[in-house]
């Protein structure tokens, strides 16, 4: 009878000793209630998404002092692995280039996605911009794996030397 004594002091003794040190913990640390929940939660729509696209500015007056050359530069550095620039030339992973400016988008010429195929419409200088700054986007779902230029500049000079890839240049806006 001895070791049952003894195995219940033991449990009696354990459950004291965590009886006293919660009773200290409680007074040592002073747990506070909120006012209010740390995390509001509404039935509300969010006002704005992290993600949305930005607003940019129109692209018109800086084409007019764009460096076609420094355009060319990008383009080779950036486009030219994915896209060619020759008048009749092969399509890449991407569609060729030339004349570009005016083309319908999603055209038969190369295998676009559907997103792209149903965006519909004609490239020009202001769809572009926002295409070159963000194409998923512009277009959820382009086959177009590119996180885009962000430099206004850059996507300036880059148009400005795509509409020089064409027989008859669009005029600038």
């Amino acid at each position: 009878m001895a070791s049952f004594n003894t195995i219940a002091g033991c449990v009696l003794a354990s459950a004291l000793f965590a009886m006293v040190v919660g009773k200290v913990s409680n007074a040592v640390v002073h747990p506070q209630k909120l006012a209010k929940p740390a995390i509001a939660v509404t039935d509300d729509a969010p006002q704005a998404v992290a993600n949305a696209p930005q607003a940019l500015d129109k692209i018109g007056p800086k084409l007019a002092s764009a460096n076609i050359e420094n355009g060319k530069t990008v383009f080779q550095r950036q486009c030219l692995t994915c896209h060619t620039a020759d008048k009749g030339g092969a399509n890449k992973v991407g569609p060729n280039q030339w004349n570009v400016l005016g083309r319908k988008k999603g055209d038969g010429s190369f295998a676009y996605s559907s997103a792209m195929t149903a965006k519909g419409g004609e490239w020009d200088y202001e769809n572009l911009n926002e295409f070159l700054f963000k194409p998923n986007a512009y277009v959820r779902g382009t086959k177009m794996a590119y996180a885009g230029l962000a430099k206004e500049q850059d996507r300036a000079d880059v148009i400005a030397y795509l509409r020089t890839l064409a027989d008859n240049p669009k005029p600038l806006p």
